[in-house]
């Protein structure tokens, strides 16, 4: 692979990472009732201990995507 293409990749990587985040943070905005009552009952979670579970996982998910994604494209970027 060329360093365009791997440069490519990342950024790719990142915008569909990226967008993939967004979905889950409107998911969480606009069907929380729906998703905490489905959690709840399948993994026996409490609903209250939910909205923090959520965003840990928005957190997690994010330092996820700039540290793996966005950074190495960033980086590919400054060289190429």
């Amino acid at each position: 692979m060329t360093l365009e293409q791997i440069t490519a990749f990342f950024g790719w990587m990142t915008v569909i990472n990226m967008g993939l985040m967004t979905f889950a943070a409107l998911f969480v905005a606009f069907a929380r009732d729906w998703m905490m009552g489905t959690h709840a009952n399948l993994l026996g979670v409490e609903r209250e201990r939910l909205p923090g579970l959520y965003f840990s996982y928005l957190g997690n998910f994010k330092i996820a995507i700039l540290t793996l994604n966005l950074v190495p494209w960033l980086a590919l970027k400054l060289i190429g």
